[in-house]
């Protein structure tokens, strides 16, 4: 197997990406799952321990009596301190014989070393429960912002991407227009629109289409990977016309809309304005995910017994899956996720705190 540096380089896990791995099946399929530093001296730390996990998976290739080539494609990553620079709060390494992937997850994920004959995709679940910490995207055609409300205040989300200005992931085409359009883009506050920046020789509506589309496309991207992870809505600050440009283009789920601009805004008026939003969406949907599982097991269209979530995942019976701690077999809870999301069901991990009981597992059944 051939791996360039480029493949190795890591992408945002999106729900797509789990599904397909779900359906990889392969002897062996090879499982590395990290947390890592994004900044600072800590970053060291992050060499450290993939050389550990990687020596880890080695020897656990060799006691099952499978050739280790397969690691080969990762192998020089233990000696490329730039390589890990550039990380998120978790990495994920997926290895089969003839194919690497590799993404980062933006929260913490235990360090484990899987081989089997399905990856390790229990720890990347997203969270499913109502998270006390909402995504709120402020988009214009100018800006992107990403915020956390916590029902008291907003606070600003950096990601290795966002906050960006539109040229910050559009590039203008030449000397010249890159001239007119630092003289013409408006340096206002997050939110601020400025028609004028599309100006440059023989560019056309179509171009300006195209550019505005690509601009939508990277950032949606880049949220989607975000919201994957954090388990809570997320709101949209757009202007109607931003915002029905942004759902055509992306399938960024948006379960909240607060329209306008937010530079038209103080502080306060955003975050009241997000507030309200945030509040109809609770409104409507009553019955936490939580619930809805005690109830489908008190109904008997489920059940909280790992031994009978087991047998009927493997039989495509699961609709949807609800795994709350680690402490028990990796294995079991792995085969589970796999098998739910292969037959098309859902896969979600939950808080343990939010859970009445000592439900490890917890799945509503098709029939």
């Amino acid at each position: 197997m051939s791996t360039t540096m480029n493949e190795l380089s890591p992408s945002r896990l999106s729900p797509g990406d789990l599904k397909e791995l779900a359906e990889t099946s392969a002897h062996p399929c090879v499982s590395i799952v990290m947390p890592t530093h994004r900044s600072g001296p800590e970053t060291q730390q992050n060499a450290i321990r993939f050389k550990n996990l990687f020596s880890e998976a080695k020897q656990k290739l060799q006691d099952a009596g499978q050739d280790c080539s397969i690691l080969e494609p990762i192998e020089s990553l233990s000696t490329n301190f730039d390589y890990w620079q550039h990380q998120d709060e978790g990495l994920a390494i997926f290895l089969t014989p003839d194919r690497c992937r590799i993404f980062r997850v933006n929260r913490t994920v235990p360090a484990s070393v899987f081989v089997a004959d399905a990856l390790l995709l229990s720890p990347l679940l997203p969270q499913g429960n109502v998270n006390e910490r909402q995504l709120v995207l402020s988009l214009t055609w100018d800006n992107a912002t990403l915020y956390r409300f916590d029902g008291e205040s907003l606070e600003l989300v950096q990601t290795e991407m966002l906050p960006a200005k539109y040229h910050d992931l559009i590039l203008p085409r030449d000397p010249e227009e890159s001239l007119q359009n630092t003289s013409h883009r408006s340096h206002g506050n997050v939110g601020a629109t400025s028609t004028a920046m599309f100006h440059g020789h023989g560019e056309g509506e179509d171009k300006i289409a195209a550019d505005r589309q690509k601009y939508l496309s990277i950032v949606g991207e880049h949220v989607a990977g975000v919201v994957y992870h954090s388990g809570g809505p997320l709101v949209l600050v757009a202007t109607t016309e931003v915002a029905g440009h942004f759902e055509a283009t992306t399938d960024v789920r948006v379960d909240g809309k607060v329209e306008g601009s937010s530079s038209q805004w103080s502080d306060d008026e955003l975050r009241d304005r997000v507030r309200e939003t945030l509040s109809d969406l609770r409104d409507a949907d009553e019955e936490s995910p939580t619930e809805k599982f005690a109830a489908a097991i008190a109904q008997g269209r489920g059940s909280d017994d790992i031994s009978e979530i087991t047998a009927a995942a493997a039989n495509g019976r699961v609709d949807s899956v609800m795994i709350c701690v680690d402490d028990v077999d990796a294995t079991e809870l792995n085969s589970i996720t796999v098998d739910t999301l292969r037959h098309g069901g859902s896969a979600f991990r939950c808080d343990a705190s939010r859970v009445a009981g000592k439900t490890a597992v917890a799945a509503i059944f098709r029939y």
